[in-house]
């Protein structure tokens, strides 16, 4: 069904981040931490829901339906009084989250996916109790085919 074709994605994605980034120090959270005391750190975002479109008419209860959904990926560094390097630093995430998503992520691992991709990226930067901060949100489009 696509609430769960969903969340095995979100979690199979985490995973996947997690791998590539927690040995370099970097803070990797499924849920907002809320205190990003850390100088780096990843987390899960919203979650758009699904939109689930009929893509044929079949008997029976199940019906062949394809899905759409987005999940928003945040990744937020720290450098105390150099918007550069706190820039810098979230460029670098972004683009080992996008590997995380396009390189190590198999589609096929979870039934009825067909794409997991980027699909936009938001980065905005400003000043915190710790310092400069700079914030990606990479937000991920899964599509599937699924019997609904």
């Amino acid at each position: 069904m696509d609430v769960s074709a969903v969340l095995a994605v979100k979690i199979a994605l985490f995973e996947r981040i997690r791998a590539r980034l927690a040995p370099r120090g970097v803070s990797v959270t499924f849920g907002d931490p809320a205190d990003q005391a850390r100088t780096r750190s990843v987390w899960f975002g919203d979650t758009t829901e699904s939109e689930l479109e009929p893509r044929a008419l079949a008997p029976g209860r199940r019906k062949p339906t394809d899905l759409r959904a987005e999940v928003t990926i945040v990744a937020s560094a720290i450098a105390p009084g150099d918007p550069i390097n706190a820039e810098r630093a979230v460029y670098g995430l972004r683009q080992e989250i996008e590997a995380a998503v396009l390189d190590d992520f198999d589609p096929g691992s979870v039934p009825g996916i067909q794409d997991v991709r980027p699909s936009r990226v938001t980065v905005t930067n400003g000043e915190t109790g710790q310092g400069t901060a700079a914030t990606a949100e990479i937000t991920v489009a899964i599509r599937a085919h699924l019997y609904a």
